[in-house]
Protein backbone atom coordinates (compact mmCIF):
# COMPACT_ATOMS: atom_id res chain seq x y z
CA UNK A 1 0.00 0.00 0.00
CA UNK A 2 1.23 3.70 -0.61
CA UNK A 3 0.31 7.03 0.28
CA UNK A 4 1.52 9.82 -2.30
CA UNK A 5 -0.05 12.93 -1.29
CA UNK A 6 1.13 13.66 2.05
CA UNK A 7 2.30 17.19 3.60
CA UNK A 8 4.42 17.76 6.21
CA UNK A 9 5.56 21.35 7.97
CA UNK A 10 7.60 21.89 4.73
CA UNK A 11 4.28 22.76 3.49
CA UNK A 12 2.64 26.15 4.99
CA UNK A 13 -0.40 23.96 6.41
CA UNK A 14 1.55 20.56 7.51
CA UNK A 15 1.39 20.30 11.42
CA UNK A 16 3.15 16.88 11.53
CA UNK A 17 6.88 16.61 10.97
CA UNK A 18 8.11 13.98 8.05
CA UNK A 19 9.57 11.57 10.83
CA UNK A 20 6.15 11.46 12.22
CA UNK A 21 4.62 10.34 9.03
CA UNK A 22 7.05 8.00 8.45
CA UNK A 23 6.34 6.31 11.72
CA UNK A 24 2.59 6.22 11.19
CA UNK A 25 3.33 4.45 7.55
CA UNK A 26 6.00 2.08 9.63
CA UNK A 27 2.97 1.08 11.73
CA UNK A 28 0.46 0.46 8.58
CA UNK A 29 3.30 -1.35 6.63
CA UNK A 30 2.81 0.60 3.74
CA UNK A 31 5.32 0.04 1.16
CA UNK A 32 5.95 3.50 -0.47
CA UNK A 33 5.30 7.13 1.04
CA UNK A 34 5.26 10.34 -1.05
CA UNK A 35 5.19 13.72 0.31
CA UNK A 36 4.22 16.09 -1.69
CA UNK A 37 4.65 19.96 -0.92
CA UNK A 38 3.27 22.87 -1.68
CA UNK A 39 4.53 25.15 -4.48
CA UNK A 40 2.49 28.19 -4.25
CA UNK A 41 4.07 30.37 -7.03
CA UNK A 42 1.29 33.27 -7.26
CA UNK A 43 3.13 36.22 -5.28
CA UNK A 44 -1.01 36.93 -4.16
CA UNK A 45 -0.98 34.36 -1.95
CA UNK A 46 0.09 34.03 1.63
CA UNK A 47 1.63 30.52 0.69
CA UNK A 48 3.87 32.20 -2.18
CA UNK A 49 7.00 30.33 -2.32
CA UNK A 50 7.25 28.90 1.33
CA UNK A 51 8.30 25.34 0.45
CA UNK A 52 12.32 25.42 1.49
CA UNK A 53 12.85 22.82 -1.59
CA UNK A 54 16.69 22.61 -0.43
CA UNK A 55 16.05 22.18 3.08
CA UNK A 56 13.00 19.44 2.43
CA UNK A 57 15.23 17.81 -0.23
CA UNK A 58 17.91 17.36 2.95
CA UNK A 59 14.94 16.40 5.06
CA UNK A 60 14.10 13.49 3.09
CA UNK A 61 17.73 12.27 2.28
CA UNK A 62 18.14 12.20 6.14
CA UNK A 63 14.96 9.69 6.59
CA UNK A 64 15.25 7.78 3.78
CA UNK A 65 18.85 6.39 5.46
CA UNK A 66 16.87 4.92 8.24
CA UNK A 67 13.82 4.09 6.63
CA UNK A 68 12.66 0.42 5.63
CA UNK A 69 9.90 2.67 3.75
CA UNK A 70 10.68 3.60 0.54
CA UNK A 71 10.38 7.72 0.74
CA UNK A 72 9.80 9.74 -2.34
CA UNK A 73 9.85 13.48 -3.00
CA UNK A 74 6.99 14.94 -4.59
CA UNK A 75 5.75 18.42 -4.87
CA UNK A 76 2.05 19.79 -4.78
CA UNK A 77 1.72 22.79 -7.79
CA UNK A 78 -1.16 24.66 -7.27
CA UNK A 79 -1.98 25.36 -11.11
CA UNK A 80 -2.98 28.99 -13.06
CA UNK A 81 -2.61 28.98 -16.66
CA UNK A 82 -0.93 32.92 -15.75
CA UNK A 83 1.62 30.80 -13.71
CA UNK A 84 2.73 28.06 -16.22
CA UNK A 85 6.14 29.39 -17.14
CA UNK A 86 6.73 30.20 -13.74
CA UNK A 87 5.84 26.17 -13.02
CA UNK A 88 7.78 25.10 -15.62
CA UNK A 89 10.94 26.44 -14.67
CA UNK A 90 10.12 25.53 -10.95
CA UNK A 91 9.71 21.92 -12.17
CA UNK A 92 12.89 22.09 -14.16
CA UNK A 93 14.76 23.70 -11.14
CA UNK A 94 14.20 20.38 -9.01
CA UNK A 95 15.06 16.51 -8.76
CA UNK A 96 11.81 15.53 -7.39
CA UNK A 97 10.21 12.17 -7.88
CA UNK A 98 6.73 13.20 -8.98
CA UNK A 99 4.55 16.48 -9.62
CA UNK A 100 0.92 16.46 -8.66
CA UNK A 101 -0.94 19.72 -10.21
CA UNK A 102 -4.24 20.75 -7.73
CA UNK A 103 -6.73 23.38 -9.04
CA UNK A 104 -6.77 26.00 -6.16
CA UNK A 105 -7.74 29.01 -7.12
CA UNK A 106 -10.24 29.89 -9.95
CA UNK A 107 -10.01 32.99 -11.57
CA UNK A 108 -7.66 34.01 -9.36
CA UNK A 109 -9.71 33.42 -6.12
CA UNK A 110 -9.12 31.07 -3.73
CA UNK A 111 -11.68 27.90 -3.26
CA UNK A 112 -13.66 27.98 -0.23
CA UNK A 113 -17.42 28.02 1.15
CA UNK A 114 -18.10 30.77 -0.86
CA UNK A 115 -16.70 29.10 -4.06
CA UNK A 116 -20.68 28.56 -5.88
CA UNK A 117 -21.43 31.71 -4.71
CA UNK A 118 -18.97 33.78 -7.16
CA UNK A 119 -17.88 30.87 -9.89
CA UNK A 120 -19.16 27.55 -11.25
CA UNK A 121 -18.76 23.69 -11.43
CA UNK A 122 -17.90 24.57 -14.81
CA UNK A 123 -15.46 27.13 -14.30
CA UNK A 124 -13.16 24.67 -11.86
CA UNK A 125 -13.62 21.73 -14.22
CA UNK A 126 -12.26 24.13 -17.44
CA UNK A 127 -8.94 25.48 -15.67
CA UNK A 128 -8.60 21.70 -14.60
CA UNK A 129 -8.64 20.91 -18.74
CA UNK A 130 -6.13 23.78 -19.03
CA UNK A 131 -3.75 22.26 -16.47
CA UNK A 132 -4.12 18.47 -17.72
CA UNK A 133 -3.55 19.70 -21.46
CA UNK A 134 -0.62 21.89 -20.29
CA UNK A 135 1.93 18.67 -20.12
CA UNK A 136 3.63 20.02 -16.88
CA UNK A 137 2.41 17.65 -14.34
CA UNK A 138 2.29 13.97 -13.66
CA UNK A 139 -0.94 13.20 -11.77
CA UNK A 140 -4.16 15.06 -11.48
CA UNK A 141 -4.52 15.73 -8.01
CA UNK A 142 -8.10 15.70 -6.05
CA UNK A 143 -10.73 16.06 -8.94
CA UNK A 144 -14.01 17.71 -7.44
CA UNK A 145 -12.12 19.63 -4.82
CA UNK A 146 -14.68 22.16 -4.99
CA UNK A 147 -17.65 19.98 -3.63
CA UNK A 148 -15.65 19.68 -0.25
CA UNK A 149 -17.52 23.49 1.37
CA UNK A 150 -20.84 21.71 0.04
CA UNK A 151 -23.68 23.62 -2.19
CA UNK A 152 -25.96 22.32 -5.32
CA UNK A 153 -23.60 20.24 -7.15
CA UNK A 154 -24.12 16.78 -9.39
CA UNK A 155 -21.75 15.29 -11.09
CA UNK A 156 -23.99 14.03 -13.51
CA UNK A 157 -25.12 17.42 -14.16
CA UNK A 158 -21.82 18.77 -15.21
CA UNK A 159 -21.13 15.08 -17.24
CA UNK A 160 -20.73 17.22 -20.04
CA UNK A 161 -17.93 19.45 -18.64
CA UNK A 162 -16.00 15.76 -16.78
CA UNK A 163 -16.03 14.01 -20.24
CA UNK A 164 -13.78 16.38 -21.59
CA UNK A 165 -11.30 16.71 -18.35
CA UNK A 166 -11.05 12.72 -18.26
CA UNK A 167 -10.71 12.52 -21.97
CA UNK A 168 -7.70 14.32 -21.51
CA UNK A 169 -6.12 12.64 -18.71
CA UNK A 170 -6.19 9.40 -20.91
CA UNK A 171 -4.71 11.01 -23.79
CA UNK A 172 -2.37 12.76 -22.03
CA UNK A 173 -1.49 9.83 -20.13
CA UNK A 174 -1.53 11.71 -16.62
CA UNK A 175 -2.40 9.71 -13.81
CA UNK A 176 -5.68 10.25 -11.77
CA UNK A 177 -5.41 10.60 -7.88
CA UNK A 178 -7.68 9.07 -5.78
CA UNK A 179 -7.87 11.53 -2.63
CA UNK A 180 -9.64 10.48 0.49
CA UNK A 181 -9.92 13.34 2.14
CA UNK A 182 -12.96 14.02 1.13
CA UNK A 183 -13.92 10.96 3.48
CA UNK A 184 -13.34 13.32 6.47
CA UNK A 185 -14.79 16.42 4.95
CA UNK A 186 -18.69 16.78 5.39
CA UNK A 187 -19.05 15.44 1.68
CA UNK A 188 -18.36 12.28 2.49
CA UNK A 189 -16.91 11.33 -0.55
CA UNK A 190 -13.63 10.55 -2.08
CA UNK A 191 -12.10 13.01 -5.22
CA UNK A 192 -13.16 12.16 -7.24
CA UNK A 193 -16.41 9.84 -6.79
CA UNK A 194 -16.62 6.93 -7.89
CA UNK A 195 -19.11 7.94 -10.18
CA UNK A 196 -16.60 10.07 -11.93
CA UNK A 197 -14.22 7.20 -11.92
CA UNK A 198 -16.33 4.79 -13.67
CA UNK A 199 -16.08 7.25 -16.04
CA UNK A 200 -13.02 7.56 -16.53
CA UNK A 201 -12.40 3.52 -16.71
CA UNK A 202 -14.75 3.86 -19.60
CA UNK A 203 -12.71 5.97 -21.01
CA UNK A 204 -9.99 3.72 -21.50
CA UNK A 205 -8.06 5.02 -17.68
CA UNK A 206 -6.61 2.85 -16.23
CA UNK A 207 -3.44 5.18 -14.65
CA UNK A 208 -4.46 6.10 -10.77
CA UNK A 209 -2.43 6.62 -7.88
CA UNK A 210 -4.19 7.09 -4.02
CA UNK A 211 -3.31 9.87 -1.49
CA UNK A 212 -4.86 11.07 1.91
CA UNK A 213 -3.30 14.35 1.31
CA UNK A 214 -2.41 13.92 4.79
CA UNK A 215 -1.88 17.49 7.08
CA UNK A 216 -1.40 15.40 10.60
CA UNK A 217 0.66 12.01 11.28
CA UNK A 218 -2.57 10.67 11.82
CA UNK A 219 -4.43 10.46 8.41
CA UNK A 220 -2.21 8.65 6.42
CA UNK A 221 -3.63 5.88 4.37
CA UNK A 222 -7.06 7.40 5.50
CA UNK A 223 -9.87 4.82 4.80
CA UNK A 224 -7.43 3.05 1.95
CA UNK A 225 -8.62 -0.47 2.58
CA UNK A 226 -12.39 0.54 1.73
CA UNK A 227 -10.97 2.31 -1.50
CA UNK A 228 -9.27 0.28 -2.72
CA UNK A 229 -11.92 -2.78 -2.42
CA UNK A 230 -14.40 0.21 -4.71
CA UNK A 231 -11.70 0.40 -7.12
CA UNK A 232 -11.28 -3.37 -7.36
CA UNK A 233 -14.81 -3.04 -8.18
CA UNK A 234 -14.97 -0.97 -11.22
CA UNK A 235 -12.31 -2.46 -12.58
CA UNK A 236 -8.58 -1.12 -11.31
CA UNK A 237 -5.94 -3.38 -10.62
CA UNK A 238 -2.59 -1.43 -10.31
CA UNK A 239 -1.34 1.28 -8.83
CA UNK A 240 1.02 4.06 -10.07
CA UNK A 241 4.70 4.94 -8.31
CA UNK A 242 7.31 7.18 -9.65
CA UNK A 243 11.30 7.66 -8.98
CA UNK A 244 12.75 10.48 -10.68
CA UNK A 245 9.13 10.64 -12.78
CA UNK A 246 9.40 7.58 -14.00
CA UNK A 247 6.72 4.95 -13.41
CA UNK A 248 6.01 1.84 -11.94
CA UNK A 249 2.78 -0.03 -11.34
CA UNK A 250 1.83 -2.65 -8.55
CA UNK A 251 -1.26 -4.82 -8.68
CA UNK A 252 -3.25 -4.03 -5.44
Amino acid sequence: MIDYHIHSTFSIDGRSHARDYLFSAMVLDLEEIGFSEHVDLDPTLGGFNYLDYPGYEEALEHLKVESPVVIRRGIEVSHQKHLEPSIRDYISSTSCDYVIGSVHEVDGVTMDDTFLDHSTPHSYFEAVQSMAASGLVDVVGHLEYFKRWGGNYSSSDCKSVILPVLQTIVEKSLVLEINTSGLRHPVCDTYPSLNVLKWYRDLGGILITLGSDAHEASQVAFQFEPVLLQLKEIGFSHLVTFDHRTRSYHRF
